[in-house]
């Protein structure tokens, strides 16, 4: 990175004379020097780009040559800038949109521009991100050709990204902030948001505030009815700064005037903070509003050099910062450098508390998951508990049966995989809270070949016969047991269990084979020839196993009540005694009289087994 930004250097002080129409205006300024042209970028990304989203420019502008002011906010410009780009190999978005965006508010170029849009875009902030795309065009009109066609490109997708919220019936001059974020003031025609649930609150003195949460598809359009009530009774609130600086007020994320500033509020908490420009302002403050008294409050500006947004899911939940309440919803602003607590919680969910320290001139962006609390009502409501019944059906895979039969395969000998059929049927209750219990029965066989196996019948009284075995074994019996796990609602659900129990059956030894007895010589002095005879005989042994099947399943509802599913089951089966060939019955061995093959066992101690399936489920 240090060659190529050493590259875009050299290059920016050759051209500079004839590249002033690459940097938008700056304020009050006729002419401002401009950085290089985007098309003499390189690539400076941590991974390769899609073919839908653009690579970061690593163009920054270029240097100052004059002691003119504005040379001193160019070279911190092109500071930023590079380090957005270092930033940006790291993968860390947000910290290099602020750096893209700090950036762009010193001196604006068009790589800058399109490097913010593209964090924008890895961040989600779908909206911001279109938003910057259409800057980019605006602003800068003589983009080459390709980097023209490129944000033409990502207008377009992110335009299926983003809907749109129109608010109907808001009062004029009302103040719209959606998931923390200041949008402007009534009369708005539309706003856009970003897929997925939006927080939108509005805001207006001597009123209620408005709130609502919103599910936002990409290119739709919310309507919103906004009704804001009179304040009938509230109380006054008056801020100031304590060495008498002139910063924005800003109460419950809504910039609502200057320092020193008086309104009506209603009564209850509110936030309170300072901002100012660069990095002055003050942390979250609560102020508590009486009805019909006067709360002053005073607050010292500081520079707080360091940066913190919390993202909560779900939207509408509640953040407080160093014990300060904040809103509902995502928070961004400044804080001091050091050690601050996060504290995150809604209704129906387990509080999440972090602790974290910010370094200066760091950005942290917490995201805050919360995890549904079992106990609450709010789920025993949504998702009442309910009778169940479910039946499964599937196929039975094991690698092997294992067993001495099975291990003595080798050789010309061949051992199939285990085939068969489990069918599983469930009655039990799930709670609200999603936990489910069940008594569980069914059946299970599973078969399994072992074929050209070296044998040996052993008669009584002379050499043991040798030759050609097959078995055809089938492990077949019932399933008792139970369940516990955990059920998800929704309409594609899932399910988490753990099933234990016992199967009680037997195992079926079909034995097949020929052998050949020994030539040996009679008392008499004959000689007898070796003679081959054919075997098919078979036993039953009891099985008797302990289980633990571990399951995940996943779900479509029809309905508030019907569920098909398909799932992966894992079976271990643990013999309480391994069933053995005991020979029952003697084997006729020719001349050789009759005799036994030997006790070997037919499984292992464990077998293992998979089962995917279909299954049914309904709920009473």
């Amino acid at each position: 990175m240090r060659k190529n930004s050493t590259a875009v250097t050299l290059f920016a002080i050759i051209a500079l004379t004839g590249m002033l129409a690459s940097a938008k205006p700056t304020a009050g300024k006729k002419t401002t020097p401009a950085a290089p042209p985007d098309s003499a970028s390189a690539v400076a990304s941590a991974a390769p780009p899609s073919a839908s989203a653009p690579a970061p420019s690593s163009s920054a502008p270029a240097p100052a040559s004059s002691s003119d002011p504005s040379d001193a906010k160019k070279e911190e410009s092109r500071a930023h800038f590079e380090k957005g780009i270092r930033i940006f190999g790291e993968g860390a978005w947000d910290a290099a949109l602020v750096e893209f965006a700090r950036s762009r508010e010193l001196y604006a170029t068009r790589a800058a521009t399109k490097n913010a849009a593209l964090c924008l875009r890895k961040l989600h902030r779908f909206d911001e991100a279109l938003e910057m795309n259409e800057s980019l065009i605006q602003d800068f009109p003589n983009l080459p050709p390709e980097d023209k066609a490129a944000a033409e490109r990502e207008l377009r997708e992110l335009t299926g990204m983003v809907g749109t919220i129109v608010l109907r019936g808001a009062e004029p001059g009302s103040k719209v902030v959606i998931d923390s974020r200041e949008r402007g003031t009534v009369p708005i025609a539309q706003l856009r948001a970003s897929a997925g649930t939006r927080l939108v609150r509005v805001t207006k003195e001597g009123f209620s505030p408005f709130e609502t949460q919103l599910q936002v598809a990409g290119g739709q359009t919310v309507t919103v009815d906004v009704r804001l009530s009179a304040l009938l009774q509230g109380g006054r609130l008056r801020v100031a700064e304590q060495t008498g600086k002139t910063l924005d007020v800003v109460v419950d994320n809504v910039v609502v005037g200057q320092t020193p500033w008086e309104g009506t509020l209603p009564v209850g908490d509110h936030t309170v903070l300072l901002r100012g420009a660069g990095e002055v302002g003050t942390q979250p403050a609560s102020a508590p509003v009486r009805l019909n008294q006067l709360t002053p409050i005073t607050l010292v500006a500081e520079k707080l050099e360091s940066q913190l947004r919390v993202e909560p899911t779900p939207a509408s939940a509640t953040v407080a910062v160093d014990g300060v309440s904040v809103g509902r919803g995502v928070w961004d602003g400044r804080v001091r450098a050091g050690g601050h607590r996060i504290e995150v919680g809604a209704e129906g969910f387990l509080p999440l508390v972090r602790e974290l320290s910010l370094g200066k001139d760091k950005r942290e962006v917490v995201t805050a998951r919360l995890e549904r609390d079992p106990s609450s009502p709010l789920w025993q409501i949504a998702h009442p508990s309910r009778v169940m019944l479910e039946a499964d059906v599937g196929a039975a895979i094991a690698p092997s049966l294992g067993g001495s039969l099975g291990d003595a395969c080798k050789g010309s000998c061949s051992k199939s995989v285990g085939i068969g059929l489990a069918a599983i049927a469930r009655g039990g209750y799930r709670f609200g809270s999603g936990i489910g219990l069940s008594i569980d029965g069914g059946y299970l066989m599973l078969a399994q070949k072992i074929t050209g196996a070296e044998g040996t019948i052993m008669p009584a009284g002379v050499e043991p016969n040798r030759g050609s075995q097959n078995d055809s074994l089938r492990l077949s019996g019932v399933l008792l047991g139970a369940s516990a796990g955990y059920f998800s609602s929704g309409s594609w659900p899932f399910t988490f269990r753990l099933g234990v129990g016992a199967l009680l059956g037997t195992l079926r030894d079909q034995r097949t084979g020929t052998f050949a007895t020994n030539p040996r010589t009679t008392s008499g002095g004959q000689t007898l020839p070796a003679v081959s005879y054919d075997v098919n005989i078979s036993e039953s042994p009891s099985a008797r196993y302990l289980y633990l099947a571990p399951e995940a399943r996943i779900g479509k509802r029809f309905g508030d009540r019907f569920e098909l599913s398909v799932g992966l089951q894992g079976m271990f089966l643990v013999a309480f005694s391994q069933p053995k060939w005991e020979d029952k019955k003697r084997v006729a061995a020719a001349s050789d009289g009759v005799g036994k093959f030997g006790s070997k066992e037919l499984t292992g101690r464990t077998v293992v087994l998979l089962v995917p399936s279909l299954g049914a489920r309904y709920d009473f």
